[in-house]
């Protein structure tokens, strides 16, 4: 069997408040205790009389704190560079998007229907006025041009034409036909001029007389018939002549030729095609020069005037090309409401391409003057634009509404006036400064970016080295 647990004697005691600090200074016993195992009512009473003790200890007056440093001697203000707010040469433009097009641009189709025999060119291929682009079968077209030949020749023959002379040299009165009918009326003449001294010595009656005499009549009658004859064959040949043209005009038709010098932009047939008429067989574009053409907004519709200088910036071209204004519609689209403008590009060795996207500006007025600034001096953060103005040795902020942009300068639209000093570092803290005036002129450093005001203020500018408070005030101690 287990033993059992052995038997301690605990003396009572009571803790007993005197006057010191420490709140509790001796101890007083009390008496024997209960013999047996500690009691645990004894354990927590003595757990939260510790409690009272712990909190006593912490209400005991701390240590004095060192003594405040004095303040630091204040120095100069610093020195910054500031810029004349003044008038710039700005010239007026009107800006606008548009394309490069073709000078000229045209789809060659067929004039007369068969059947492709062969295709000179391909897209690319430059061709010259009158080159040619593609023939079709011409046999019977041939064929038709020597029976329309054969036809003229037959009429020219009953005319007493030979070939290669010219018919509007024919005499009509040494006409076969008409000479015939002259010589009828010619002996019809004689023997009535006999009948007539016949009558007077009563050899023939007076009714043979007047046989004779409408015998005359009817020649010289059929003597105008054959002029009138010649006259009509005379016509004749000269339908047989349009037959013989038209033939030969069908014929050099099958040939199709580029119309102006060019380019081939696409091509459309192939060589066994049959072709109707007007089929589109290629399409040419002149690139040399090319046209600019763009829409301006109604509002500067009335500025503009031909011959006005324009800037022209193709996509993917580095530098502007310069021109003039060439053309302005006489009406705005009533779609877009712009009116529609064009230019003429000189274009060199084709080395722009027709359908560019380009960017332009239509110089209005060459002598505008506008308020701008250096970019550099203009800091921007989420669309907010502001300056640094110097007033009274003070320096502000201030908000600006900024307009066009060029060559590293900024329009001031909104915000500063002629003659404001500003800041040329958008950095600069407000408060008192001094100013080193800078040339309203100076150029601006154009690969500078702006200062965003979180640039600022991550990095600000750094004091005046002559300051006395930077070079002589002991460093601080943190707490």
């Amino acid at each position: 069997m287990p033993s059992a647990p052995s038997l301690r004697t605990y003396p009572r005691t009571a803790m007993v408040r005197s006057g010191g600090p420490a709140g509790l200074s001796r101890r007083q016993v009390l008496g024997p205790a209960p013999t047996g195992p500690a009691p645990l009512l004894t354990r927590r009473w003595l757990a939260v009389l510790c409690v009272p003790l712990v909190v006593l200890a912490g209400c005991e007056p701390k240590a004095t704190s060192a003594p405040a440093k004095p303040a630091e001697a204040k120095g100069p203000p610093p020195t910054i560079s500031a810029i004349p707010a003044g008038l710039r040469h700005w010239p007026l433009t009107v800006r606008l998007q548009g394309s490069l097009m073709g000078d000229e641009n045209v789809v060659v189709g067929a004039k007369v229907a068969g059947r492709v025999k062969e295709v000179k060119v391909d897209t690319g291929s430059s061709v010259r006025q009158g080159d040619l682009l593609m023939t079709l079968e011409n046999e019977d077209l041939d064929l038709r041009a020597k029976q329309a030949e054969a036809q003229l020749e037959q009429a020219r023959a009953k005319l007493g034409l030979k070939p290669g002379e010219d018919d509007a040299k024919l005499d009509p009165a040494r006409v076969p036909s008409v000479v015939q009918e002259e010589a009828i009326r010619n002996e019809a003449r004689s023997n009535y001029e006999r009948a007539q001294s016949l009558v007077s010595q009563k050899a023939i009656s007076t009714e043979e007389l007047q046989q004779r005499l409408a015998t005359l009549e009817v020649a010289e009658a059929r003597v105008l018939s054959a002029l009138n004859g010649v006259d009509e064959q005379l016509a004749i040949v000269g339908v047989r002549q349009a037959e013989l043209g038209v033939a030969r005009q069908v014929r050099a038709d099958a040939d199709v030729r580029a119309p102006f010098d060019g380019l081939i932009q696409q091509r459309f047939v192939a060589p066994g095609a049959y072709l109707p008429v007007g089929q589109p067989v290629v399409s040419i574009v002149r690139i040399d020069p090319l046209r600019f053409r763009g829409g301006v907004p109604e509002r500067e519709a009335t500025r503009l005037r031909v011959g006005a200088k324009i800037r022209i910036l193709p996509e993917g071209v580095p530098q502007p090309l310069e021109a003039e204004l060439t053309r302005i519609s006489p009406a705005l689209e009533m779609a877009s409401r712009a009116l529609m403008i064009e230019a003429d590009v000189p274009n060199p060795g084709a080395r722009l391409r027709a359908g560019l996207f380009a960017e332009a500006e239509i110089v209005v007025d060459d002598t505008a003057r506008t308020l701008a600034l250096p970019a550099s001096a203009i800091s921007e953060f989420a669309g907010v634009e502001k300056v640094v103005a110097v007033s009274d040795g003070k320096a502000e902020e201030r908000l600006i509404r900024t307009g066009r942009r060029r060559e590293g300068w900024v329009e001031i639209l909104q915000g500063i006036q002629v003659g404001d000093l500003i800041a040329a570092d958008p950095r600069t803290r407000a408060g008192a400064v001094q100013v080193d005036l800078q040339p309203r002129d100076a150029s601006p450093k154009t690969s500078k970016k702006p200062v965003l005001p979180a640039e600022a203020a991550a990095n600000p500018p750094p004091s005046n080295p002559a300051s006395p408070a930077s070079s002589s005030a002991p460093p601080q101690k943190k707490p």
